[in-house]
């Protein structure tokens, strides 16, 4: 930040541009509050709709596992018509040439009852990818909500940019207005009017580009809030900082053990688990038990369906297929010690991301304190420094450096708290709840 500040006061003037064409402060759209832009957000992110597809996903394969503990039905029904030659008792073949119709119709039940353990590492692996999906339904909400507050508070920090700005073309113009003063009465040379020239024509670059950056982030808000032009926010919000619901101590215990990627990670290494015992089901045979009853006329058509009841027991067990099920059970056994080792790591960088955060977070509620003061510090500097000059007591290079560093205490102060609200949604986004 000090770096472009610097740049920003060594830049070139622009002539020509008054301070009213420099930034245009009216409003660029509606103003929304930061509830209003959350909740705008959430609806029209496609990110919360997939996590949501994915929830329903889950809930659908559940379903599917809980079925495979159900018998499946099938309704089956044929019609046909022959005409082919019938032999029958006492007549000559080929002389009783005959047509016969068919048709019936039949019920048909068919239930596994022995899988090997298949059907239940089905069920846990389903219910552990349901649980993965509510977990990262929870964690994009939440990274949609940093999202938008990020796209909030850069439409605030762009204003207060734009403000910053004005007082910059303020004081220049108030520095101007000395030097023309002592050179009118002898007490200053043109070069101190010059370089009070420079400085306004600074100031007003500065405007210009202050201007141009809230313009950016309120159309970038107006797409997150699924507007189709720029929005503004609401400047009511409080940025000041505000107590924490847990402690330091509480935050870093929450962050492994709460967390929603900690969670889907979790969830995650015990689908693969379950694949295991699945793959591994492919050495013990399967057992299956049918049954069904069939309606049919009488027809002598070969193959055609008879009435009655039908009940039927099968077994099936690969002896050998080619090392399909071997090379099956190695490639779940790799996934679920990858996922096992992901977890892990998630539950060691949720603790390191929220020690980083919460040293963030401090450290902005401590530079919000030490810039305030040096704001308050270096306005009163720039007001000295102004009656000296008048007084021919200092010089116009003095005045600049004095105006150079307020709007630095005045841009680090934003800065601050653009940080300090920034790192706190991000606390809220890595534990998956309001701070």
């Amino acid at each position: 930040m000090r770096t472009l500040a610097l740049a920003i006061v060594l830049g070139a003037s622009l002539p020509g541009t008054s301070p009213s064409q420099a930034a245009d402060t009216s409003p660029l759209g509606p103003r929304l509050s930061l509830e209003t832009v959350v909740a705008r957000t959430l609806a029209y992110s496609p990110n919360v709709a997939g996590a949501q597809g994915a929830v329903r996903d889950a809930a659908a394969a559940r379903r599917v596992a809980l079925g495979a503990y159900l018998p499946s039905l099938s309704l089956i029904s044929s019609a046909g018509w022959s005409d082919q030659t019938l032999g029958a008792a006492g007549l000559t073949p080929g002389l009783a040439s005959t047509s016969a119709n068919t048709y019936g119709a039949g019920l048909v039940g068919a239930l596994d009852v022995f899988t090997g353990g298949r059907r239940g590492a089905e069920r846990s692996y389903s219910e552990a990818i349901s649980q993965a999906a509510d977990a990262g339904l929870v964690q994009q909400r939440y990274a949609t909500i940093l999202l938008a507050k990020q796209g909030y508070f850069d439409v605030l920090r762009a204003h207060e940019l734009v403000r910053v700005a004005q007082e910059f073309v303020a004081q220049a113009e108030l520095g101007l207005g000395y030097a023309r003063d002592r050179l009118a009465a002898g007490t200053a040379t043109r070069a101190d009017v010059l370089l009070a020239e420079l400085a306004l024509s600074t100031a007003r670059r500065q405007q210009l580009a202050a201007a141009d950056t809230l313009s950016t982030t309120s159309a970038a808000l107006g797409r997150l809030v699924g507007a189709n032009r720029p929005v503004e926010a609401d400047p009511s919000t409080t940025r000041e900082p505000a107590p924490l619901a847990l402690s330091d101590s509480g935050l870093l215990a929450a962050a492994p053990a709460a967390a929603p990627a900690v969670a889907q990670a979790q969830a995650l290494a015990n689908a693969g688990a379950a694949i295991v015992r699945a793959s591994k089901s492919q050495y013990l045979p399967t057992i299956s038990v049918g049954a069904g009853y069939n309606w049919a006329n009488q027809s002598g058509v070969p193959g055609a369906l008879r009435s009655g009841w039908i009940v039927a027991f099968t077994t099936s067990f690969p002896l050998f297929n080619g090392f399909v099920r071997e090379a099956s059970l190695t490639q779940a056994e790799v996934g679920a010690e990858v996922a096992t080792a992901t977890s892990a790591d998630t539950k060691r960088l949720a603790r390191a991301d929220a020690q980083r955060l919460l040293g963030r977070l401090h450290v902005a509620e401590q530079d919000i304190a030490l810039t305030r003061e040096a704001v308050r510090l270096a306005g009163e500097d720039l007001r000295v420094i102004q009656v000296r000059y008048r007084a021919g007591i200092a010089t116009m290079l003095d005045v600049l450096t004095s105006q150079t560093a307020l709007i630095q205490a005045e841009l680090d102060l934003v800065s601050a708290r653009f940080t300090y609200q920034v790192a706190r949604a991000s606390l809220e986004a890595l534990l998956g709840r309001d701070l």
